[in-house]
């Protein structure tokens, strides 16, 4: 009797163990779900990243046909970075005064 004890309380205290190592997988190991979230929110980033790429990509492609196709995009782009003026134009630099 005394031994029949024993023998369950040993493999009540055997199925504990196993549960809790289970459990401990289950959350917390490199494939748990603590980790399955982190990764997701990842993903979720570099869509979100990518999507951003995307679309920089998108207008800068956009750009280059249209510097391919004509020199109106040019002329725009020399006048406001570079300050470029045409023949016969007149150029205006308007400046705050100093405070």
């Amino acid at each position: 009797m005394l031994m029949a004890i024993r023998a369950a309380h040993l493999w009540t205290v055997a199925a504990v163990i196993l549960l809790l190592i289970l459990q401990y997988r289950l959350w917390f190991d490199d494939s748990g779900v603590i980790a399955n979230k982190a990764l997701e929110r990842q993903i979720q980033s570099l869509q979100a990243s990518n999507e951003e790429h995307a679309e920089q990509n998108h207008a800068l492609m956009n750009d280059v046909k249209d510097l391919r196709s004509g020199d109106a995009l040019l002329e725009e782009t020399a006048r406001e970075q570079l300050g470029l003026v045409k023949e016969g134009e007149t150029f205006v630099l308007f400046a705050e005064p100093e405070s």
